[in-house]
């Protein structure tokens, strides 16, 4: 379950995009102007700003770093990616500027081309099979041989690539040995596990979509990691049991591309352990062990960064109830923590050897704000580079002299700013502030936190109010949520909904639980086992403070959400009715027992496990606690989490029930609801807002 486009989602799901884009047509005044989108560096001191003339159009403008002199249009690309790989009628292309060249000729579809680093190969699949091609004679290798419907070799299985590698690399499961001689693969055997039949009506005749998708307790795909040279060869498979309950995650080639650093799960996702594997002979020694009481997360995007030629590892870890950094030797042995303290280290943006210094992001100054930080290797000279009361998004600069830091708060629009390692400010470059900018505005919105009922937490949260307050008059609320653990809705940033301080009359919230990502581990662990429990009770808490600190109409309070936010939106309506009175579910999981396993196993243990903690968690435990209205939504095509789930709370609430409620599906959607059906599903919830909200009796 990814929180990728989750804002997008809220403001879908709330019904605010409609809203906003019709506002926008209201030019007669400007609150705020768009401010140049903070491009790429092509080397060490240049930089590229895209300065807007309209949705379709801009320059793209080079700028010196060193003396702030604009110095015309920049590339077109950045510098070293003048060639780009894509795939088009299945075959793999390779297009330069204006210039494309067919690279493969087959009717079988290709999927993944990647550059080898030396830019001399490129590897890709074709039906489950991996293979590569020399760019200079377009002599084609085929490394594996025995791919088929269920054995994939560098493609990965479903649960993995939602769950463990990401979307983003969509299905691949290949990486190149940095000297680009040779290939790690995943070989995944998806025999074993349950097949999930998605009905795609859309074309009105009705088409069978199969997927393998292990539920909680189903048996996982079984996954071995080859290592295979690039011209092809014998396979040497890394020296584990391909039949043991476990977990393969994102594995990194040491420098010299001698070795290969596996990460290692247990099916419980409470063991992690890193092994070095022999390249030649695929044995293994065990380098790094962790175990956590509640579980670790595999899907870390960063947990080991190589330093001094891999005899020393930066590794990422939360085992203090924080992410934060730490050094060990190659061999396991923990050097220092370079990072502590209560506060999570978001990401490390760059690391200087030669200097030993690593550079990274974190919310030390500010729960719902993020900085930039250089801090030595030994754990010392930490320095703040970022400035004022503003959460910064910051792009660097190749070798880290430079960074370009997008800056504001909820109170101030946002601005950019050209900054060097040192953490000064060379250059101011935008303010988005317009020309009929009122002070007043920044008033509408603030960030508010509230005690949680055991007074453990400073929960946040973001309330946006009309900007035209009249005295004695209630407001209905909308509350967008995600709330999934270790995500966040909120955050110390300038909101959108400000530019437009006449919108509608109604009061606008997200809000975080303890289990959000600010509050690191040591929050997120309240969770285990209840995936429900602490959400609900925690957003009672600040919809309780709404009510006593703002005009609130507590008859009007809307909850919306998608995916996670659906299940949540549900629970909310079940089990606080008192204070949430309507619901927009999108996307709902209504029983873990009907999500994936890596997912839910690593909040929840297995069903056999924690029987009381899935009857606690499920939505359909409370249907019979229903008082407000609610309005389900979900994608029939959707392959990540299943309408079935939709059919089921529907099916309780007509059947068993006998309840109202409101639902509409959407034929051939996916999970993320966007494309063809997207206009409609706006229009739909900001009826329904509309309906349940309107002020008038």
């Amino acid at each position: 379950m990814t929180t990728a486009n989750i804002v997008r989602g809220f403001l879908i799901a709330a019904g605010l995009s409609a809203a906003m884009s019709a506002l926008s047509q209201d030019k007669g005044k400007k609150y705020v102007v768009p401010l140049p989108v903070v491009g790429s560096w092509t080397d060490n001191h240049h930089f590229v700003l895209l300065h807007r003339d309209g949705p379709l159009k801009g320059k793209n403008i080079l700028t010196d770093a060193a003396t702030g002199k604009q110095t015309g249009e920049a590339p077109a690309r950045p510098y070293g990616k003048q060639h780009q790989l894509i795939v088009s009628n299945n075959d793999i292309y390779i297009v330069n500027g204006r210039t494309k060249k067919q690279l493969t000729h087959d009717s079988t579809p290709e999927y993944n081309p990647v550059f080898s680093p030396d830019s001399n190969y490129i590897a890709f699949t074709r039906y489950n099979n991996l293979y590569t091609l020399e760019l200079a004679t377009g002599k084609e290798v085929q490394l594996t041989h025995d791919g088929s419907d269920v054995i994939m070799n560098g493609y990965a299985s479903w649960v993995y690539m939602e769950e463990i590698l990401g979307r983003d690399l969509e299905y691949r499961a290949f990486w190149w040995s940095p000297d680009s001689k040779s290939l790690a693969f995943f070989r995944t055997d998806d025999s074993k596990v349950p097949l999930f039949t998605l009905t795609d009506v859309s074309n009105g005749k009705g088409i069978l979509e199969t997927q393998r998708y292990p539920c909680p307790g189903d048996t996982n795909p079984s996954v071995k990691i080859g290592m295979v040279a690039a011209d092809g060869g014998p396979i040497t498979w890394a020296a584990f049991d391909e039949n043991t309950d476990q977990y393969f995650g994102t594995p990194y080639w040491y420098p010299d591309s001698k070795s290969l650093m596996v990460q290692w799960l247990n099916r419980g996702q409470d063991h992690y352990q890193l092994y070095r594997v022999a390249a030649a002979t695929g044995s293994r020694q065990l380098a790094y062990e962790e175990r956590q009481p509640s579980w670790i997360n595999l899907d870390e995007a960063q947990r080991l960064t190589f330093v001094n030629g891999g005899k020393a590892l930066l590794l990422i870890s939360d085992q203090s109830g924080y992410r934060q950094i730490y050094l060990h030797r190659a061999d396991g042995v923990l050097l220092n923590r370079v990072t502590s303290g209560d506060f999570v280290v978001k990401e490390i943006l760059y690391v200087d050897e030669k200097k030993q210094v690593v550079y990274f992001t974190g919310n030390k100054e500010g729960l719902n704000r993020q900085d930039l930080y250089r801090v030595d290797f030994n754990g010392r000279n930490q320095q703040r580079l970022t400035f004022g009361p503003y959460s910064h998004q910051v792009t660097m600069s190749p070798d880290a002299s430079y960074f370009i830091t997008k800056y504001g708060n909820a109170g101030t629009p946002e601005r950019l700013a050209l900054v060097n390692n040192r953490g000064k400010i060379l250059q101011e470059l935008a303010n988005s502030q317009g020309p009929d900018y009122d002070s007043t505005i920044p008033k509408a919105s603030s960030l508010v936190y509230v005690p949680s009922e055991d007074n453990k937490f400073r929960l946040p949260m973001r309330v946006t109010l009309p900007a035209n307050l009249q005295p004695g008059k209630k407001y209905p609320v909308i509350i967008a949520v995600y709330g999934g653990p270790a995500s966040s809705n909120v955050s110390d940033t300038w909101s959108p909904l400000l530019a437009y301080p006449d919108w509608q009359d109604r009061i606008i919230v997200y809000m975080d639980h303890r289990g959000s990502e600010e509050f690191g581990k040591a929050g997120q662990q309240y969770m285990h086992r209840g995936l429900a429990r602490w959400p609900v009770r925690d957003w009672t808490q600040c919809v309780k403070w709404l009510l006593a600190n703002t005009p609130a109409d507590p008859e009007k309070i809307l909850i919306t959400g998608h995916s996670f936010g659906g299940y949540i939106t549900c629970h909310a309506l079940m089990q606080a009715p008192e204070y949430f009175k309507f619901g927009i579910a999108g996307g709902t999981v209504a029983d873990w027992r009907m999500y994936d396993s890596h997912y839910t196993e690593r909040y929840m243990d297995t069903p056999a496990e924690n029987p009381e903690g899935y009857r606690s968690s499920s939505v359909l435990t409370y249907t019979d606690k229903l008082k407000g209205k609610l309005l389900l939504i979900h994608g029939m095509s959707d392959d990540n989490v299943h309408a079935i789930n939709t059919l089921e709370l529907a099916d309780q609430l007509q059947r068993k029930r006998n309840m109202n409620f409101s639902m509409m599906l959407y034929p051939g959607a996916r999970h993320s609801m966007f494309g063809p059906g997207v206009e409609h599903y706006s229009k739909l919830t900001s009826q329904y807002q509309d309906q349940w909200l309107s002020q008038k009796p």
